[in-house]
């Protein structure tokens, strides 16, 4: 009985959702802001060409995201961009789309 319960638990005690599972190092050829949403789109040269569920002509920061972390996200961005430097973005690259585009979870 004791083992039923244990693997119960363990079994259930695993979330299971979508989320940050790829990477991709390339440099930022575009960052796009708008004054009517929060999202913030982004394009590498070396843009994804495919992707299951979501658009793949640029990344996508959710609105979602706190605004002081999006000004993170936002800053190191603008930064790779001035500089040319490849960033690494960490991305949904099975589904979770931010915006119909694919979602970013990391950059740096």
């Amino acid at each position: 009985m004791k083992f039923c319960c244990v693997l119960f638990l363990l079994f259930f005690s695993f979330k299971s959702y979508a989320g940050y599972n790829a990477n991709i190092v390339g440099k930022v050829t575009h960052v796009l802001t708008y004054t009517y949403t929060n999202h913030i789109l982004i394009r590498l040269e070396n843009q994804p060409s495919s992707h299951p569920a979501c658009q793949t002509d640029y990344f996508s920061i959710d609105a979602s995201t706190p605004d002081a972390t999006r000004q993170q996200v936002l800053s190191r961005l603008l930064l790779a961009y001035a500089s040319g430097e490849p960033i690494n973005i960490g991305y949904d690259a099975e589904g979770g789309c931010s915006h119909g585009r694919m979602k970013v979870y990391r950059v740096g």
